[in-house]
């Protein structure tokens, strides 16, 4: 047998680096398809956990927002079982379940139901009503007097605005600054607060001005003016006055 020849060995090599070659090319190809689909995979199940999270949090918030639906429920049903019992002809117990239908409820919850016994044709209820109506409006003033006095200045910006913007045609609220002068409380204002009173008492309604207003201010003015004000002070002060002058008299 004739030996192998350079010749003759090649084609076997040839094909086997194809061979190699090939095998090479289709592990790249398996390779990078093997990637992609695990990127792809994960992906999914990514976008997948994340639905479900949403899913889940939605249907927290469901669940929370039915619970809140219950317990709101059952609030109305204990303040409709004490409805009967707001025309006591005791004052004392009358209070007393105003008072509890007022913690029971949030402010907008109490107003809309004393608005709506308002209507009602029965004069002890409507009187109830307007009492409920009465203590909200004394709630919120008394929050607002007291920050006219705060230690922020915003916070007292604020107290002016919204007591002036609301309630400068009550005399609730009046009298309510009025008291912020009276013996020893006057001691407690800042000075910064001492004007502000009196600026929020020189900008209301003279019509909302009693008699007993008229006078309890006039004491208030007489009280600042001895405690030797400032430029400030005496023009909120002149202010006032001047407003005490333009009161109707009854």
């Amino acid at each position: 047998m004739a030996p192998d020849t350079e010749g003759s060995r090649s084609p076997g090599r040839s094909i086997t680096e194809r061979l190699s070659l090939w095998i090479g090319v289709l592990g790249s190809v398996i390779t990078i398809l093997l990637t992609a689909w695990n990127t792809q995979t994960k992906n999914a199940i990514d976008k997948r956990g994340e639905e479900l999270k949403v899913l889940e949090v939605k249907l927290k918030e469901r669940s929370t927002g039915i619970e809140e639906s219950k317990e709101r429920v059952e609030r109305y049903k204990w303040v409709l079982s004490l409805l009967p019992s707001l025309t006591e002809k005791d004052e004392t117990k009358r209070n007393f379940t105003l008072s509890l239908v007022r913690m029971a409820l949030t402010k907008d919850e109490a107003e809309q139901l004393f608005a709506g016994l308002q209507q009602s044709p029965n004069q002890e209820l409507k009187q109830v009503a307007q009492q409920g109506i009465d203590a909200i409006e004394n709630q919120a003033v008394s929050r607002l007097v007291q920050q006219i006095n705060a230690a922020a200045a915003d916070d007292r910006k604020r107290a002016v605005a919204e007591l002036e913007g609301k309630y400068k045609a009550s005399s609730t609220a009046i009298a309510q600054v009025l008291d912020l002068y009276s013996e020893p409380r006057i001691a407690n204002l800042s000075p910064s607060g001492l004007i502000n009173g009196l600026h929020f008492l020189g900008n209301t309604d003279a019509r909302e001005w009693t008699p007993t207003l008229v006078r309890t201010a006039r004491q208030v003015l007489a009280r600042i003016n001895d405690r030797n004000p400032g430029p400030q002070t005496k023009e909120a002060l002149q202010k006032v006055n001047a407003l005490l002058a333009t009161v109707p008299a009854q």
